[in-house]
């Protein structure tokens, strides 16, 4: 143990003074895979169109844009002011620190974003506005058939609905802004008080006590305390110019601060991002799914019990479809909701879940894993389900074909070929699935232990 122990310290030393080096100012290919608060902008894939298939409809659903952060945040977020100051003067002063000058230049002139106060907590970004009027864009571009100018008759073509925040509703509006020319073109719908659809989580009374008794963080906990963390708390302290670490608080407070800086500004850089290397942020970016992949991910097998509304919805939506008859079923479903919307339905679809479970030991065996937020979750991230009519070269039969999109990236489902799925297949193997939804355990005590 000793002798592992002086290794991790000679390594970190070399880190550091190989890093005094690199500037991330001048940085042309930054490492952008930030979680849950990575920004669209950078993680979305490219929508795939059908050749020889004629599109029905579009189930959307889709996670608020970029926002400000929770309140909880906001005090360790002002505590930077005087952090930064302190490393200034480690460096100026002190001639303790490994920042370059381009880098220690933007931190000296970084002052908090003036919309990070209790009265903004968790509101829409501009950028979150952007986030949506681009995917509503890109939607548009790539199912013309579906998605085009609304009238008087065709009001009844599409829904819309969101949760009752700020967030979403904004980033409703904003999407259908883009997307037919006015936020007042169509009339969403009422939300109702037991919203068991798009929030299912907050309706369900154990998930809530067990969100309050934080067992979610049990694996991200015992990961602080594993060489990987430790040794970048070490690193980082060194290269800012501290004698004795700094608390874990503070390094998350940067990172957090480095991407959501990031998240609202696309175009500029973040200073806080330059106190981390590319293999730090590789080690933040583990640790961060460790702990959604319990809170809403296949860690937690309730999960996938708390996707079934949505996936039930998706199922009975498309089966009106399987025949010639499917005229009144709109064209388009769309939902605006939260990552604890969109993770739980991911789990329950059975996408990205992966065979191995994320443990706090398992770091090097995960690093090609398959449940990633920053692909899976970003701001903005969704589920583009399309239903097809299609015809093979050389026939007049026509099939019923499906294809999902997450982030707009093609879900290659086993089974399907390259993505295009036959519905019936698709139906057999999820659709006893959604048809079996019960939550249930979210309301019957007698439930609740099994």
């Amino acid at each position: 143990m000793y002798c592992i122990t002086i290794f991790l310290t000679l390594l970190a030393c070399i880190v550091t003074a190989e890093e005094s080096h690199h500037c991330h100012a001048n940085d042309d290919n930054p490492y952008l895979h930030f979680g849950t608060k990575s920004a669209y902008n950078f993680m979305h894939g490219e929508l795939k169109t059908q050749q020889n298939c004629r599109p029905i409809q579009l189930f959307v659903v889709v996670r608020h844009g970029t926002r400000y952060p929770d309140l909880d945040q906001i005090p360790n977020m002002q505590k930077l002011l005087i952090l930064r100051d302190e490393i200034i003067s480690n460096h100026r002063e002190k001639q303790m620190g490994h920042l370059c000058e381009s880098d220690l230049k933007n931190l000296e002139n970084w002052k908090l974003d003036d919309n990070v106060t209790d009265n903004m907590t968790e509101l829409l970004t501009p950028q979150g506005e952007n986030d949506l009027k681009g995917l509503a864009l890109r939607l548009k571009a790539a199912f013309p058939e579906l998605l085009t100018t609304i009238n008087n008759s065709s009001t009844n073509d599409y829904v819309f609905r969101s949760t009752k925040t700020q967030r979403t509703e904004k980033s409703m509006s904003s999407f259908i802004e883009r997307l037919f020319g006015n936020k007042n073109a169509v009339t969403p719908e009422n939300v109702p008080n037991n919203d068991t659809l798009l929030r299912a989580n907050k309706q369900c009374v154990p998930m809530r006590k067990e969100v309050r008794r934080n067992i979610f963080t049990a694996e991200r906990n015992k990961f602080d305390n594993e060489p990987e963390m430790k040794n970048l708390i070490h690193n980082v302290s060194r290269r800012l110019g501290f004698q004795n670490n700094i608390t874990l608080d503070s390094v998350i407070s940067m990172y957090d601060m480095c991407r959501f800086e990031k998240a609202w500004n696309v175009d500029k850089i973040s200073p806080w991002c330059a106190v981390f290397s590319k293999q730090e942020f590789i080690v933040l970016e583990f640790r961060e799914d460790l702990y959604y992949y319990y809170y809403v991910g296949p860690g937690n097998r309730r999960n996938a019990i708390l996707g079934c509304p949505l996936m039930k919805d998706l199922f009975q939506h498309f089966r009106k479809l399987e025949g010639n008859d499917f005229n009144q079923e709109p064209k388009g479903i769309f939902y605006f909701a939260h990552t604890a919307t969109l993770q739980p339905l991911l789990t329950a679809l059975g996408f990205n879940n992966g065979s191995q479970p994320l443990l706090a030991t398992n770091f090097q065996e995960s690093k090609e894993r398959q449940w990633r937020t920053s692909f899976i979750g970003p701001f903005a991230t969704n589920l583009v389900a399309a239903f097809y009519k299609c015809k093979n070269d050389n026939s007049t039969n026509v099939q019923n074909k499906v294809v999902f999109h997450w982030a707009e990236r093609l879900v290659k489902y086993d089974g399907c070929t390259q993505g295009l799925c036959n519905w019936e297949y698709i139906n057999d193997k999820l659709g006893k699935k959604a048809d079996d939804c019960n939550m249930d355990f979210c309301f019957n005590a007698t439930k609740l232990a099994k």
